[in-house]
């Protein structure tokens, strides 16, 4: 019995914790006017999940929470206009690419396609990236696009895991909003932080096997 109660308790405790986070940063992103405090309110979010994550299941979630978002504000308003004009540029030629009656630019819609499904997942990664890694914006993308590249297992493992919450709140349209935004994160940066420390071990083993005599 005292193992179920114990069991039930911390299901509640993590329960409120996703809820919490779920709710700062709405808050902190409608603070911001949405789009000067989306980008530095999700940020604040990964850094509090990675913690987690990592096994700092104890940290103060509003502190950590207000001192990120602060600190990181004017930078990953930057990362998130990067993004954005990357994004808007992909967006301008695809839709150039779908409205030419060119035979050459029907045929370009395919590697724009293939573009649009890295950019895509590059997103995932640049979030997780951001907050695991201390380089500047561009090595933020550059880090994302070969992580994703190097790490299939682990991207099925993230879309399949957001294809599971997206199934739950189509079922349960009330748990998005009270639960949407901070699962989505926690599947992403649970995988992120996976393929992390896989690069890290494999790393760690070519450095061991190039020291060797």
């Amino acid at each position: 019995m005292n193992i179920v109660t114990s069991s039930l308790y911390r299901g509640s405790e993590w329960i409120m914790r996703f809820a919490w986070v779920q709710l700062l940063w709405l808050g902190f992103s409608l603070l911001g006017i949405i789009l000067l405090g989306f980008f530095p309110s999700t940020i604040a979010m990964f850094t509090v999940i990675r913690k987690w994550v990592m096994g700092q299941s104890d940290i103060p979630i509003l502190k950590t929470f207000w001192n990120t978002f602060k600190d990181e504000w004017v930078k990953s308003n930057l990362f998130g206009v990067l993004l954005t004009l990357i994004g808007l540029l992909i967006y301008v030629d695809l839709t150039l690419v779908n409205h030419s009656t060119d035979s050459f630019m029907q045929w370009s819609k395919y590697p724009m396609l293939l573009l649009v499904i890295t950019f895509s997942l590059i997103l995932l990664y640049a979030f997780p990236s951001y907050v695991h890694y201390n380089v500047n914006l561009l090595h933020v993308l550059k880090n994302s696009l070969f992580i994703m590249l190097v790490s299939p297992v682990y991207n099925m493992v993230m879309i399949l895991g957001l294809v599971v919450i997206f199934l739950i709140a189509n079922l349960l349209p009330p748990l998005l909003v009270f639960f949407g935004g901070s699962a989505i994160a926690f599947v992403i940066m649970w995988s992120c932080y996976k393929s992390f420390l896989s690069i890290d071990r494999k790393k760690a083993k070519l450095k061991n096997l190039s020291n060797e005599p």
